[in-house]
């Protein structure tokens, strides 16, 4: 029996079969007119779906237009103290329609025939300061507008606001939790992060989900892992409550406790326990990997492969890591990149986990300007034949570092408390959003692959 929750949707799907919303129903094309429609005539808004999880397309269609009429279609969401919004320019059919699915943008925030274009090319709107898009709280959807303007119209010109004008609009739900996630906070035996269950009896497949120095709990990916069918733990390791404020002062032992505590909860399987890691958690996580044989597969998307930190001893070994070399880093403009901090020196060994049996999917993009690509490259040469057939390696031309769950928009660059400095982390906008559709289907592969029997 399949563990996703929801499925993801394929484009020749949506194209041609209603959709089951998150609330069970069936929406059809009939009943997704939007409710600002007033006459058969006017303008109306279809989306297949009115509340949809983060990886799950959305097809928006507008129909009542004018033969080749020029629009421009919007969306707008607030997270915290930022609006965001990104619009595209359409011209409509013969018939005076707009398919998302079937056209192409001729301008707007991206171009071409991009069926999620709208998603991904979110940014923060005029006078706003630019950030990550990221959910405070993920058991709350964003609340989408999804506008339709008369005309092209630039994104500078245009109201971003939910009472703005429009021809016609309807609000789209898009959430990480899917109806019945269980969000669990945990504080126990000094270890601190967050626990989500699918819904349901369990036990469930479990994994570790780690991040890299952000500082406390980044909770989206674990939230929809869970309702992709996983139980998933996202940890904090760095300023949050007492734990330390920089990877300097890091126990390495903790990251062990904390894989130890989802091992032994009651709605874990035991047998199926993975992890997913992103930047210099994939170093953390390749360290529990070494030290827990029980790991049976681990996604590291854009990670180090090493700890960083200081030499100390863990459960009777030495352990000496990397530490960070700030005299390296490059200033591009008024951002700071670590992409060359490191180069592919023998010096940076990584725990050789694999020995034990484990899967490993390792995902780089090749715009990383955190974690340099050659240090991946490396470590693919330095695995021995006997266990190639453990280890998977995918690489993107054009990707950056912070690759999320489809549709995400591009974070290029932002504050990073840690290091109070503005971090660059690269990637091309188009190719980036192509990276995270096509990655994220594979990483729910290779776990659904390793993680459902005994190894």
């Amino acid at each position: 029996m399949s563990r996703f929750y929801g499925g993801l949707d394929t484009w020749a799907t949506l194209l041609r079969e209603p959709v089951n919303s998150s609330h069970g129903e069936v929406v059809t094309a009939e009943k997704r007119v939007s409710s600002a429609c007033l006459s058969s005539s006017a303008p109306q808004i279809e989306l297949s779906s009115s509340k949809a999880l983060i990886d799950d397309p959305v097809r928006i269609v507008v129909n009542g237009l004018k033969q080749r009429q020029p629009i421009t279609l919007q969306i707008f969401l607030e997270e915290g103290d930022k609006t965001y919004g990104a619009c595209s320019h359409y011209v409509a059919n013969d018939t005076g329609k707009v398919d998302t699915f079937e056209r192409s943008s001729v301008g707007g925030t991206y171009t071409g025939l991009e069926p999620m274009g709208l998603f991904w090319s979110l940014k923060t709107t005029p006078g706003v300061k630019p950030g990550r898009l990221t959910k405070a709280d993920v058991m709350k959807p964003f609340n989408v507008m999804v506008s339709v303007q008369d005309g092209f119209m630039d994104f500078e010109q245009l109201q971003w606001s939910a009472d703005a004008p429009s021809m016609v609009s309807t609000m789209l739900e898009r959430t990480y939790a899917a109806d019945g996630i269980r969000r669990i906070p945990i504080a126990e035996n000094g270890v601190y992060g967050t626990l989500f269950l699918p819904p349901g009896k369990g036990p469930f497949p479990a994994l570790i989900d780690v991040f890299g120095l952000t500082g406390g709990i980044m909770e989206h990916r674990s939230a929809l892992l869970a309702s992709r069918g996983y139980a998933a733990f996202s940890i904090a390791y760095v300023r949050h409550m007492d734990l330390p404020e920089s990877e300097v002062d890091l126990d390495f032992n903790y990251f062990l406790k904390a894989y130890d505590l989802l091992y032994s909860h009651p709605d874990v399987d035991k047998d199926n326990v993975g992890g997913i890691a992103t930047c210099v958690g994939g170093g953390y996580a390749m360290l529990i990997a070494d030290y827990r044989p029980s790991m049976k597969c681990l996604v590291s998307i854009n990670g180090t492969g090493f700890p960083i930190g200081r030499t100390q001893q863990v459960e009777g070994r030495n352990v000496k890591p990397v530490k960070f070399k700030f005299d390296k880093i490059s200033k591009v403009e008024d951002m700071v990149s670590f992409r060359t901090m490191f180069e592919a020196e023998d010096e940076m060994k990584s725990p050789e986990a694999w020995r034990h049996g484990g899967k490993f999917l390792f995902i780089q993009g090749e715009d990383d300007q955190c974690v340099n690509p050659a240090i991946t490259k490396l470590l693919k040469k330095r695995i021995s034949s006997e266990f190639h057939k453990n280890v998977e390696f995918i690489t993107y031309p054009g990707a950056g570092h912070i690759l999320e769950p489809p549709y995400a928009p591009l974070c290029r660059c932002n504050w990073n408390a840690i290091f109070k400095m503005y971090m660059l982390w690269g990637g091309d906008p188009k190719l980036h959003a192509h990276a995270q559709a096509d990655s994220w289907p594979k990483i729910l592969n290779f776990l659904n692959r390793n993680l459902t029997q005994p190894r």
